[in-house]
């Protein structure tokens, strides 16, 4: 049986959680199953190479070069603590070598394109897995180390790229098949592939999960496993509500909702394509190797819970007010969503009238002050800060039994708080509602006391 593995960037990120991964490893060469393993960048890595970029292309190479030194010393202290510098050297010292050009080739032109922040941004992956593969042939496994170059995208662009399954598929044949049919496992780069030009392209937001499931799907393996910090998917988060339990079990859907609206597991879209060929995707811990994690799946076992997971982030409640102004409610909403587009603003939950638009929007996002001023021109606005979208997110299989929304509310009400905007997804899994932000901790300790941890009755 083969399983692709994937290890995130807290399970790379030092000596003691490659010992772990070793571990895992080991333990399914003994019970008979082949794995592909697909990595991250060491945790931190990444973000420090794109500010290794930036510093470079802002005249302030020196400091750019200190952050590579860092960069550098840091895998190979690993490599000291592991025992394989020199095989680790034998490996990286040529990639670094290049990375170290780049670096000076950006701060000698003063820019950083896109095509260079992706194949900058790609050294992070290229580097931990020959330190990984390094640590796993000194172990006695047969492994071998491969850049996911064979992972074809639409070339469309360097930052977020589409993958072209078909040629992937070929490419993964041609790559992968002797050395897996030779019991070789593959140690290979997650977050990018490569355009028809050979050019390094990213894969966007949780680009590495979505390696893993493009090998999964590609490679006609049932199973990926996604190797991270935490246990899984919880009814809750466990830093509010002490009683919160483990998800042995959530579907798809569930999941996608919990994802997008604070429980940052992981990026939803990224292993679609696996669940949509009807394979199924773990969530596991890889430093509690005894707790088995949460199943990801098309058609989850029945609940017998009319909630099975809440979570939560902060937003800012914007409202429209559509008087005095000549656009109608078509003309505005059209308007709202071409802005949102332009300047990447993810809007979460819509309420309209004749009279009002309401949405929310995350209250970090980079471009919003670019937005809110540009809103102001469309329409006038009021915005309420300090509130919270919490979402309540019941499974399938309560869709058309009544009263659901009804005990939700009455729960609400027992814990004294108003809702300011609410919205139910026409599948009836999720349920959001806004409330102040100083009062959303209480919200969900009820809602968990009376909804989660309590059968349907």
């Amino acid at each position: 049986m083969m399983k692709i593995l994937k290890f995130g960037g807290t399970s790379m990120g030092s000596p003691k959680a490659l010992t772990q991964i070793e571990s895992i490893f080991r333990s399914r060469i003994e019970m008979g199953e082949q794995s592909i393993l697909v990595c991250s960048a060491m945790s931190g890595v990444t973000n420090q190479l794109f500010e290794i970029g930036k510093m470079a292309e802002k005249r302030r190479l020196s400091h750019a070069m200190e952050l590579f030194e860092s960069v550098k010393n840091r895998h190979m202290e690993a490599a000291e603590a592991l025992g394989v510098r020199p095989y680790f050297e034998a490996y990286a010292t040529a990639l670094l070598e290049d990375l170290k050009n780049l670096i000076k080739g950006i701060g000698l032109i003063l820019e950083l394109s896109e095509r260079s922040k992706a194949y900058l941004m790609s050294f992070g992956e290229r580097l931990s897995t020959r330190l990984l593969t390094a640590y796993l042939k000194k172990k006695g496994h047969p492994v071998e180390q491969f850049d996911s170059t064979f992972i074809k995208t639409a070339g469309k662009n360097f930052i977020k790229d589409e993958v072209d399954l078909p040629l992937t598929r070929q490419a993964i044949d041609a790559v992968l098949t002797t050395p897996l049919q030779n019991g070789i496992s593959p140690v290979i780069t997650g977050f990018f592939g490569t355009n028809q030009e050979s050019v390094i392209s990213l894969l966007g937001r949780g680009g590495s999960d979505y390696s893993g499931a493009i090998l999964t799907v590609c490679l006609g393996a049932k199973t990926l496993e996604i190797w991270t910090d935490v246990d899984g998917f919880l009814t809750a988060d466990p830093r509010l509500v002490k009683e919160a339990n483990i998800i042995q079990q959530i579907g798809f859907q569930e999941a996608a909702e919990l994802c997008f609206y604070g429980a940052k597991v992981l990026h939803p879209k990224t292993i679609r394509p696996v669940i949509e060929k009807g394979g199924e995707v773990y969530i596991r811990n890889t430093f509690n190797l005894s707790n088995k994690g949460t199943l990801i799946t098309q058609y989850p076992t029945p609940s017998e819970v009319a909630v099975i997971s809440i979570s939560s982030k902060k937003v800012d409640m914007i409202t429209l007010d559509l008087f005095g102004i000549t656009l109608n409610k078509r003309e505005v909403m059209a308007d709202l969503f071409q802005l949102s587009k332009a300047l990447e603003i993810n809007v979460d939950m819509i309420a309209a009238s004749e009279a009002q638009v309401s949405f929310c929007i995350e209250n970090d996002q980079e471009n919003r002050p670019h937005f809110l001023k540009k809103l102001s021109i469309l329409c006038p606005y009021v915005i309420k800060k300090n509130r919270s979208v919490i979402c309540i997110v019941s499974p399938a299989d309560v869709q058309g039994q009544i009263g659901i929304a009804g005990k939700i509310f009455t729960t609400i009400a027992e814990s004294g708080v108003s809702v300011e905007m609410y919205s139910q997804n026409a599948s009836e899994i999720a349920q959001l509602i806004v409330v102040k932000s100083e009062v959303s901790d209480k919200v969900i300790t009820k809602l968990h006391e009376n909804l989660v941890i309590r059968p349907i009755e």
